[in-house]
């Protein structure tokens, strides 16, 4: 029994060092277990999708895993990325350029970011508090601007979309499915971009140090403000990125889009190990996370389980992550 006791408690001091370990250890048991009980999951055709759908979330996954880990929430971003929807597809059927209108989305959903950041470090209102209030609001202005009913475009096809979330040829003649989109491309690069922004920049030491120590940054002279500042605008770029990615597929958006995007962000986030008190976490176990979620609303649609089952199964699943997490933590 003892010798039971120590190896248990030196497994855990190994994975208390790897911040991925909950999520990539529930990555694989799910996997597994969808495997052998959902008809038709290790299809192609099934695989593109958890790829295809897990990147958008995944790229605002990015954005929100990035801000929690500076200390701060950002519960508006999937009021956010409908408005950068409705503003591409409202300056394109208006007659705009795509590029102008695909630069005037992104200026919309960073500008939004930056009204919160704004909010949180000049009236030092807890950021939870102050979204949950742009939330409402932001989604207020998504109706109001898209007059409460869906935007579409139905013109010429736009040869820019192809690039932007257009058929991955490869992919899916390699597969012979039409289930991988270039959204991949998007998701991966962006991933890739912001890990070694967050590991290996100035920037991201400051991050973790804003969400970690405010108190010894400033000593240190880093400005934690302009930092969360900054982290709170790129959050909404990311999310203006993953809206007009989406627009370039469905060509059409509606006052309800990305409605609880914003939970399911933050649950990415925390089941991938970033802390919800900040300055300790990775992108990649927030990436991760997201692709978790999307395999679990895949798994159960394939086994015909209604979707209030995966609402219920997200909840357990932080609940557990957290605990899992804090007690891998506690073993440092």
């Amino acid at each position: 029994m003892g010798l039971l006791s120590e190896k248990i408690a030196n497994a855990r001091h190994r994975l208390s060092y790897i911040p991925e370990a909950v999520v990539l250890i529930s990555f694989f048991l799910l996997f597994i277990f969808f495997s052998l009980s959902a008809p038709h999951f290790l299809t192609p055709i099934a695989i593109g999708n958890i790829l295809t759908f897990g990147s958008i979330t995944g790229i605002v996954a990015i954005g929100v895993g990035m801000l929690m880990i500076a200390g701060e929430f950002d519960l508006s971003v999937g009021s956010n990325f409908a408005l950068a929807g409705y503003v591409l597809a409202l300056s394109i059927n208006a007659g705009t350029p795509v590029a102008l209108a695909i630069l005037f989305a992104l200026l919309a959903s960073t500008l939004l970011g930056l009204v919160n950041g704004l909010i949180v470090t000049r009236t030092n209102i807890p950021s939870f508090i102050a979204t949950l209030g742009t939330m409402l609001a932001y989604r207020g202005i998504v109706r109001a601007v898209g007059g409460g009913d869906f935007a579409s475009y139905t013109g010429e096809a736009i040869p820019l979309f192809q690039y932007l979330n257009g058929d991955f040829t490869l992919l899916n003649r390699w597969f012979q499915v039409d289930a991988f989109r270039t959204s991949l491309i998007w998701f991966i690069g962006l991933a890739i971009l912001f890990i070694i922004i967050l590991m290996r920049t100035p920037f991201g030491n400051w991050i973790f140090a804003a969400g970690g120590l405010p108190g010894a940054a400033r000593a240190q002279g880093v400005n934690v403000s302009r930092v969360k500042l900054l982290a709170f605008s790129i959050t909404g770029l990311l999310v203006g990125i993953a809206g007009i990615l989406q627009f370039s597929h469905r060509l059409s958006v509606d006052p309800l889009r990305g409605e609880g995007m914003e939970m399911i962000a933050v649950a990415a986030c925390a089941i991938g190990g970033i802390r919800l008190t900040g300055g300790s976490g990775t992108l990649l176990g927030a990436l991760f996370g997201a692709l978790l979620l999307q395999m679990l609303d895949q798994g159960l649609v394939l086994m015909g389980i209604p979707i209030q089952v995966f609402q219920a199964s997200v909840g357990l699943i932080i609940i557990l992550s957290v605990i899992s997490n804090t007690y891998l933590g506690k073993a440092t």
